[in-house]
């Protein structure tokens, strides 16, 4: 308990009196019994004795004469004042003055009393100790009202939802940090309308549900875009009544805007994921029928070719059945490949020596104009693949850069080596996963894959080619034939500059053959 508001719990009050002249502190001592004030009297009668009273504590009331031989009243004061802020101070002088005992008030004593009319002493003390019971309530009251502000405060700041509050007129009036750090560009928000947050708002009724807010008090929600610091986010936001507690009235509208761009990309991640599974498990189903059929049909145009002459004009129509069989064959292994249900021969196998030896090949295949680089990363772990399944895709992913530059253009083949950390997969999406790859990258310098066509680049007989220039399946056979060695891959593009198609495939930890 505080020095100052412990004699509530007494029925004596200690005061220490400041006074040199002996029979000036009896005199005192005897008008506060005959006013029936109960205390415990301390004398000080110098400076020294003052202030070794003042760091023992125990003190209710400070009584001072105003000239002494060695400290002054208001000396006596500050003293006073810098220990117990509200501690009562009463000067009792005979040398003071009307004017200066006034000054004295001013710079903090609680009250002054002549020597000369020490009687109104008593009623002095008694109104110094109720005033500074109520000052000490109240400063009690407003430290607590400070430490709920500032618990509030701490809340408001804490929260990483972005906070606007605005008044009736839909006017910000205060927002918290994370409204700043998104948009910066805006600051300051005070006065400015709460839509200025989306200039290009998506959703026509986010208006209308701050504004039914505020008329009806009923909360609201809405979802829109807006561009900010990190880029256009998605964002859901939801609105509440601002209601003045004393009244019970509507100020305003609290809204809470929550960035969801993360959780609606893993959405239709997930709805990617699950339909491209629904997709192979029917691709490979019917691949797999096919398969068995397209065998029944060469099988037997073969033995209709060995049974008629070659002369015969049905013999290479025979041929010609069996030719196209083979071909549709082929798909059927592509449509296999993307489903995952071809059998692999892994082996420690590595990347840079593939992607190398396919050299020759890959550059017979471009049109003039085009050039084939590589930037490969020495020394890298080996990875466990079935090489010619690695093949196969890297042979689909540079055979599509070459049909996207049919101006020439240059395609970059680089390696290298990857730590995907849990934060890093967290942020690439359903099918990235934390451990040690060696990524291969085949970049060009291209048209770019447009927003559109992005999400639907695996889907089997997808193309954007122009009819009768592509079968659609080559992407799906290189997503079936990474996801089949446990990796995945990533696509990055832009429209004009070009696309790069990273395939992660974990690294080994040894050289495991």
């Amino acid at each position: 308990m505080s020095q100052e508001s412990s004699s509530s719990t007494r029925n004596r009050l200690r005061i220490l009196h400041l006074e040199d002249d002996s029979t000036d502190a009896l005199l005192v001592s005897e008008v506060l019994k005959q006013e029936g004030v109960e205390c415990d009297i301390t004398v000080a009668s110098n400076h020294l004795e003052f202030e070794k009273c003042l760091e023992k504590g125990g003190i209710d009331l400070v009584i001072s004469d105003y000239k002494l031989p060695t400290i002054m009243g208001d000396e006596a004061l500050t003293l006073v004042r810098n220990k117990w802020p509200d501690m009562p101070f009463i000067f009792v002088s005979g040398s003071i003055g009307e004017e200066r005992a006034t000054e004295v008030v001013k710079l903090g004593a609680t009250d002054y009393v002549m020597k000369e009319r020490l009687r109104r002493l008593g009623v002095a003390i008694h109104r110094a100790i109720e005033e500074a019971g109520e000052r000490t309530q109240r400063r009690v009251a407003e430290e607590q009202l400070q430490k709920e502000q500032e618990f509030l405060n701490d809340i408001f700041n804490s929260v990483q939802d972005g906070i606007v509050v605005l008044n009736e007129k839909l006017e910000v009036v205060r927002t918290n940090p994370t409204v700043e750090r998104l948009f910066p560009q805006l600051l300051p928000f005070a006065g400015k309308p709460w839509g200025v947050f989306f200039e290009n708002c998506t959703d026509p009724n986010a208006d209308c549900a701050a504004r039914t807010t505020l008329l009806t008090g009923k909360a609201g929600q809405s979802y829109q875009k807006s561009k900010t610091s990190r880029g256009v986010l998605d964002f859901n936001i939801f609105t509440f009544p601002l209601i003045e507690r004393r009244t019970g009235n509507r100020t305003g509208v609290i809204l809470s805007l929550r960035d969801v761009t993360r959780e609606l990309t893993l959405h239709r991640q997930l709805i990617q994921s699950q339909k491209m599974e629904c997709i192979g498990q029917l691709a490979g189903s019917v691949a797999h029928d096919f398969n068995n059929i397209l065998q029944s049909i060469i099988l037997t145009s073969e033995l209709l070719s060995n049974s008629i002459h070659e002369q015969d004009p049905r013999h290479g129509e025979v041929d010609e059945i069996r030719r196209t069989a083979q071909r549709a064959v082929s798909l059927t292994r592509q449509l296999m490949a993307f489903s995952r249900q071809d059998s692999l021969i892994p082996i420690a196998t590595d990347l840079n020596s593939l992607a190398q030896n396919m050299g020759k090949m890959l550059n017979r295949l471009m049109t003039g104009g085009i050039i084939i680089e590589f930037n490969l990363t020495p020394n890298l772990p080996k990875v466990k693949c079935d090489g010619g399944r690695i093949e196969q895709a890297i042979l689909n992913l540079v055979i599509n850069s070459r049909d996207a530059m049919p101006q020439g253009g240059q395609i970059l083949i680089s390696s290298l080596y990857r730590t995907v950390t849990q934060e890093a997969a967290d942020a690439g999406g359903l099918e990235w996963h934390p451990g040690q790859y060696v990524c291969l990258a085949i970049s060009d310098t291209g048209t770019g894959i447009t927003p559109e066509a992005m999400p639907h680049l695996f889907e089997p007989f997808y193309t954007t080619k122009a009819a009768g220039k592509g079968t659609g399946l080559g992407l799906p056979t290189v997503y079936g034939v990474i996801k089949q060695h446990g990796g995945w891959i990533d696509v990055t593009s832009k429209i004009g500059e070009g696309t790069t198609f990273t395939l992660f495939l974990p690294a080994l930890a040894t050289e495991d053959d």
